[in-house]
C-alpha cells in the first residue's frame, strides 16, 4: 500500500479519512463561526432588507446566508474571504463589522493534527499560507433566494466577480495560476476541510489525478484529463490535501435544500513566496526554531486588522496587476518590499495607517 507521500507526489492528493474528530475538533469552529455569520446577516438585513429579520430565528443556516447575500448584494463575502476579493474593483473594507478571522478557525489551521499530516508532505518548518477560504455551496432554492432580497434591496450581483465561484458553480481551475509568479515553484499544499458532508447532489470537490504534473496552467483544460476526474466524497472529519498545480473543481449543487460548508487552508516550507506576500501568514510549525511559532489567534486576527486597514488607505501594491498578470520581476520586488515592510508579526502590527 501506497504511503501518503507516495500517493500525494503521484496523484496531486492524498484523502486522509477521519483526521479530525467531527465533535472535538470541528464543532468550535461550526459553532462560533455560526455566530459570527448570525451577527453579519442581522448587521446586512438591518441596513438593506430589515423586513427579512422578521422569521430570522427560525430559518436555517442555509437561509441565513442567502439573506445575507441578497441584502450585502454579495459584498458580505469580501468580508468573510478578503483573500479572494481584495483585489476586485468593488472591494470595500468594512472596519465596523466583527472581524472574520476568530480564534476558533486560527486553532483549527494550526491544529497538530493537520500539522502532523503538513509534515510529512513538505518537511517540518511549516507557514501557514494567508491564502485561505470559506466554501458555502447552496442549492439553487437558496441562489434564488439571495437573489431576490437582493432585487427587493434594489442591488445588483452582477459585478460580483468571484460571487458564483464561491457560492454557486466552481469550475476547473489551478491554485497556483492564482498566486503572484514568485510563488509558482513554491510547495504549496491546499487542506481542504469539510464542515458538512460533501456529496455529487450537494458540490462534492472533482480533482484530476497526475495534473499537477504539466505545469502550471490556466483553463480551458483538455477534454481526455476533464474526462479523468474523480469526485471526492467525503464526511466531516476528513481532509484532502491538493498540491498546489493540481486542477480541480466541484460539482454543481443541485440539491433541493442541502448545503456544503468547507474551509481550505494552504501551507508551504517556511522562507518560500506565498503568493500573497502582501497579506499575513504566519509561522504554524517549526522543529528548528519553534519560538517563531505563532500561536496567540487574537494577535492573528490584529495582523488581519492592520493589514486591511492598511489596503484601504494605500492601495495594493503599485507593482500588482492582479494574481495572474502581475510579472515575474514585480512579485520578486512586492515580495522583496514586503519581507520588509512586515518581517515578522510586529511588522504587521505596525504597519502604518494611513498614505505616505
Amino acid at each position: 500500500m501506497a504511503s501518503i507521500q507516495e500517493t500525494y507526489q503521484e496523484d496531486g492528493y492524498v484523502v486522509v479519512r477521519g483526521l479530525f474528530d467531527p465533535k472535538e475538533d470541528l464543532q468550535p469552529l461550526n459553532d462560533a463561526y455560526t455566530r459570527l455569520l448570525d451577527a453579519l446577516a442581522q448587521v446586512y438585513l438591518l441596513e438593506s432588507y430589515p423586513e427579512g429579520l422578521e422569521n430570522f430565528d427560525s430559518m436555517s443556516l442555509q437561509e441565513r446566508f442567502a439573506y445575507m447575500l441578497g441584502a450585502s448584494a454579495g459584498t458580505a463575502l469580501h468580508h468573510l474571504d478578503p483573500v479572494l476579493n481584495v483585489f476586485v474593483d468593488t472591494y470595500r473594507w468594512r472596519k465596523d463589522l466583527p472581524v472574520t478571522q476568530i480564534p476558533e478557525m486560527f486553532d483549527l489551521m494550526r491544529h497538530e493534527k493537520i500539522l502532523d499530516v503538513l509534515e510529512q508532505l513538505i518537511g517540518s518548518e511549516i507557514f501557514a499560507s494567508p491564502v485561505w477560504h470559506i466554501n458555502m455551496k447552496l442549492a439553487p432554492q437558496h441562489l434564488k433566494l439571495a437573489d431576490e432580497v437582493a432585487a427587493s434591496s434594489s442591488r445588483d450581483m452582477s459585478d460580483e466577480t468571484f460571487y458564483t465561484f464561491q457560492v454557486g458553480k466552481t469550475g476547473w481551475h489551478m491554485d497556483a495560476i492564482t498566486g503572484m509568479p514568485d510563488s509558482r515553484e513554491s510547495q504549496i499544499a491546499n487542506a481542504w476541510i469539510p464542515m458538512t458532508h460533501a456529496r455529487k447532489e450537494n458540490g462534492c470537490l472533482l480533482v484530476i489525478p497526475g495534473s499537477h504534473k504539466g505545469g502550471v496552467r490556466k483553463a480551458p483544460f483538455p477534454d481526455e484529463m476533464v474526462d479523468r476526474a474523480v469526485p471526492l466524497i467525503m464526511d466531516p472529519g476528513d481532509v484532502v490535501i491538493l498540491d498546489n498545480k493540481l486542477v480541480h473543481g466541484a460539482t454543481q449543487n443541485t440539491s433541493e435544500a442541502d448545503y456544503r460548508w468547507a474551509f481550505n487552508f494552504r501551507y508551504l516550507p517556511t522562507g518560500q513566496p506565498s503568493g500573497r506576500t502582501f497579506l499575513p501568514g504566519f509561522v504554524a510549525r517549526s522543529r528548528s526554531a519553534p519560538e517563531t511559532e505563532l500561536r496567540n489567534p487574537f494577535l492573528w486576527g490584529m495582523m488581519w486588522y492592520r493589514v486591511l486597514e492598511y489596503i484601504s488607505e494605500n492601495g495594493l501594491p503599485e507593482q500588482f496587476s492582479g494574481p495572474s498578470t502581475t510579472s515575474l520581476e514585480a512579485a520578486v520586488e512586492i515580495t522583496r518590499e514586503w519581507e520588509e515592510k512586515a518581517p515578522d508579526v510586529n511588522g504587521w502590527l505596525q504597519l502604518e495607517e494611513s498614505v505616505a
